[in-house]
């Protein structure tokens, strides 16, 4: 009885396993389309924030006498809207400019806007995520790491989906480099090519930026923009020197200092899987080129979302391709950082900064982002479902920790006459 008793156990506990997996996906399912404000809001001086609908458009440039009609969704159908004056509205500084708090949901949104643009930019970012999924199957295999590539496509979307959960618009690497490091021996190596894949990604959105606004540096208003951009590729280019120059690397005694860190041979394994790109330079720059193919075309669909939504400057005029490609790339850069989930409100507020200062209003600038997040939650949902069916993770819920504890660490794939770092050779 014993005996059945103990064979029995593994396979309830699988079934336990499955079926809780999948209650929680669905639950972050849940979580995710909670994320979304479906109705026009608008913000009070006082603190209190009116949830309805906005009647008829809101001011292109508020002065104290601007008003907006703004109907509560418990008010009938047919009443008369609420009229807010400038005064009644709190306000938030965008460059010089207090602007009052309105945000239009995504049924207004989607309501007002070109419905075949936005169905032609939601299906282009199918097409233009497979560069960023060949991308991170390259780097994966510089690491001696060979996937097929449908299971990169599948990670790359659970990474996607757990976007929406984990704070900030990366914060589903970590999700995506713990999935990946399931499949492989050398986990330290697969958690690399996860956080090289996103450095390669934004260092091909600051060179785009910076190359658009090498033609626009005589105008002040892209001043600060300039600043940002150019002032990020400083230091990243700083960086990537100390760290894979020999020469400085001994002057600041690097593996020294390391040697006496916790966890100092993870940390070891860790530098040596990025250095070894140091010998990769036309994989590098490969994947370098498939960045700038996912990020032009990640910005076309936005400037086509962009026309959909009748987006104009201050003065009426479009707004050109050339301020999309200098702007965009600046927020997307500042939603990398660590902030809420799917980097809802702070993309807003970086989007409402920077086409400020290339004379958008916030409430358009504002509307852009949130069909921009909204078409990648729609997407990322594919990887909800990859994750409610995914039997790795039951996999990985029920087996024993024996390949962790047997695990030697392998050799890094470096190519013919690449030393490791602390190796004497070539100074530079």
């Amino acid at each position: 009885m014993s005996g059945d008793s103990g064979g029995q156990r593994p396979g309830l506990v699988r079934r336990l396993a499955v079926w809780g997996l999948r209650l929680l996906g669905v639950l972050l399912l849940a979580f995710v389309l909670s994320q979304v404000n479906w109705r026009d809001s608008a913000h009070l001086a006082d603190g209190t924030v009116l949830v309805g609908e906005i009647v008829g458009d809101v001011p292109a440039d508020w002065t104290p006498e601007s008003t907006v009609s703004f109907r509560t969704a418990d008010a009938p159908p047919d009443s008369a809207p609420r009229v807010l004056g400038a005064a009644e509205l709190s306000t938030e500084t965008i460059g010089d400019r207090a602007v009052p708090v309105l945000d239009e949901g995504l049924i207004h949104i989607v309501g007002r806007a070109d419905k075949l643009l936005l169905v032609l930019g939601v299906l282009a970012f199918g097409l233009s995520s497979q560069f960023g999924v060949w991308r991170w199957w390259l780097l994966l295999r510089d690491q001696g790491i060979r996937i097929p590539y449908r299971e990169a496509h599948r990670l790359t979307f659970i990474g996607f989906f757990f976007n929406n959960v984990v704070p900030g618009a990366t914060g589903g690497d970590l999700v995506k480099a713990v999935y990946v490091a399931r499949q492989t021996s050398k986990r330290a190596e697969a958690a690399i090519t996860v956080l090289m894949d996103r450095v390669v990604g934004i260092v091909a959105l600051a060179l785009i930026a910076a190359i658009v606004l090498s033609t626009r540096l005589g105008q002040p208003e892209y001043r600060e923009l300039a600043l940002f951009i150019y002032g990020f590729l400083g230091c990243f280019a700083l960086a990537c020197t100390v760290f894979f120059s020999r020469r400085l690397r001994r002057v600041l005694r690097v593996d020294a200092i390391t040697a006496r860190l916790p966890f100092a041979a993870l940390i070891r394994r860790l530098d040596d899987a990025v250095f070894l790109y140091r010998y990769q330079k036309r994989r590098v720059l490969l994947a370098l080129l498939l960045s700038f193919g996912n990020q032009l075309s990640i910005q076309f669909i936005m400037v086509l979302f962009a026309h959909a939504l009748h987006m104009t400057t201050r003065s009426g005029a479009p707004v050109p391709v050339s301020d999309h490609m200098i702007v965009l790339p600046a927020a997307w850069i500042v939603t990398a950082l660590p902030s809420l989930p799917g980097a809802w409100g702070v993309r807003e507020a970086a989007f409402a900064v920077g086409f400020h200062l290339v004379g958008v209003d916030r409430s358009p600038a504002v509307a852009l982002s949130v069909m921009g997040g909204m078409n990648q939650l729609v997407w990322s949902l594919l990887g909800g479902v990859y994750t409610i069916l995914d039997r790795s993770t039951v996999r990985a819920v029920t087996a024993s920790a024996r390949d962790e504890a047997q695990a030697s660490p392998d050799s890094l794939p470096h190519p013919a006459g690449a030393p490791a770092p602390g190796a004497a050779s070539d100074p530079d």
